[in-house]
């Protein structure tokens, strides 16, 4: 990717919408109490019983109900998934001061991620398919759970004639998708993109797949929030959550001439690959390290700009304290604060870094940086986590940390304008 030097800044990509769904606040405003409350949602899973699951917590959004943005003939034929991004659009154009209503707009596209994609509906067809026959299942189905559902209904509906595409890395997957959209706009491709991610996991195959396999934490005490400890020496696997985050990203020179409130430059990106499993980290770190070292170079950034770093701290015991020793490497004994926010979100697999993404660029907006909530006594690298209290502090660029399964390793970088 060009440096920052080699782009004109009409096609340097802005961000001027954020609209996030998640557990603790749905749209900005509401996630952005949520966070300053200081307070996790996560709590005993109450979607579904699975008494044979280690694991019994999650990051749930309860009462979520689509009719409230969306009318039913239109929503109908919905997985939770593509409503949860559908909702988060919405709020991200709304955000934005974009009416996209009634036209069609061939140099606006979609970039969009997802891990699972409609998993919940696949497995609650499924078990009626096996109870009551084919007939049974609605004939949309293979509409709502194929990977690109999300990214398809957000063109039909909103009529985005560019470039549309779903992304599937993992739980770098929202990274990805921001990433992607980044290129589209400096490549010209596209002058606004909708970009994302959303995930709705919570499901009683998937959350026990994921059981199976100790990846997530089994915290069996109270309060059930304490599940996830990001950089606590006690961490012992993620808490699941679901959710979306969606963005209005668009050319500087478009933003200017509507006269678009700007949060911050997206700068930077980088997408590496371990090459070495499919859950656990390199030993040595090296990805790791390089994907933060080539997002900054992508941003024409140097390290000592960087004034905060969400990342992704999945609280689990290897990865946590992998990332912290890279963070300590790539930026020395100066390195800057560090908050690992899943306490806050749950770990929405997929969508995880785009959620990660409205944090950082909130935290810019504000001058507040989010605490990593439960750390009492760490084993990682001595960095500054911003323990369990958030504090204010001006942030000029931000990092956003990302990985996933299969040594998927992502950076986004967001430089105040």
């Amino acid at each position: 990717m060009a440096s920052r030097e080699d782009i004109p800044r009409s096609r340097r990509a802005v961000i001027t919408g954020i609209g996030p769904l998640t557990p603790i606040g749905i749209g900005k405003s509401a996630f952005w109490a949520g966070l300053q409350s200081e307070r996790s949602p996560i709590s005993h899973v109450t979607r579904f019983e699975l008494p044979e699951c280690k694991a019994r917590c999650a990051a749930q959004i309860n009462g979520f109900d689509v009719g409230a943005w969306f009318a039913t003939h239109e929503s109908r034929r919905w997985d939770r998934c593509t409503q949860f991004a559908m909702v988060a659009a919405k709020l991200a154009l709304q955000d934005a001061g974009l009416d996209l209503a009634g036209g069609l707009h061939p140099r606006m596209g979609v970039s969009f991620g997802s891990a699972l994609g409609g998993i919940v509906d696949a497995e609650a067809y499924h078990a009626r398919f096996l109870a009551e026959g084919l007939k049974s299942v609605p004939r949309s189905l293979a509409l709502q759970i194929y990977g690109g559902a999300t990214h398809s209904n957000l063109g039909i509906y909103f009529g985005l004639q560019g470039p549309a595409t779903t992304h599937s890395n993992s739980c770098a997957s929202g990274n990805v998708a921001l990433g992607d959209a980044l290129r589209l706009v400096r490549e010209g491709l596209a002058d606004v993109v909708l970009a994302g991610a959303s995930e709705a996991p919570l499901s009683p195959l998937t959350y026990g797949a994921f059981d199976l396999i100790h990846t997530m934490s089994r915290w069996q005490g109270e309060p059930a929030c304490r599940a996830c400890r990001p950089f606590d020496q006690g961490r012992d696997g993620f808490v699941m959550g679901e959710g979306a985050a969606c963005f209005v990203v668009e050319s500087y020179e478009h933003a200017s001439a509507r006269r678009a409130h700007i949060y911050a430059e997206l700068a930077g990106f980088s997408l590496v690959s371990e090459a070495h499993h499919m859950t656990i980290p390199r030993p040595d770190g090296e990805p790791l390290r390089r994907a933060m070292e080539l997002a900054l170079a992508s941003a024409g950034t140097d390290r000592s700009e960087v004034g905060y770093i969400n990342a992704h701290a999945s609280s689990t015991p290897q990865n946590d304290k992998n990332e912290a020793a890279q963070i300590a490497t790539v930026f020395g004994p100066d390195a800057p604060p560090v908050s690992g926010t899943k306490a806050f979100t749950g770990h929405a697999l997929g969508a995880a870094g785009a959620m990660e993404c409205a944090i950082c660029l909130l935290a810019m907006e504000h001058g507040w940086l989010p605490p990593t909530l439960h750390l009492e006594s760490s084993d990682c690298a001595p960095l500054d986590y911003v323990p369990n209290q958030g504090r204010d502090a001006r942030i000029d660029v931000a990092l956003n940390n990302s990985f996933g399964f299969g040594g998927v390793d992502s950076c986004l970088v967001m430089r105040r304008v």
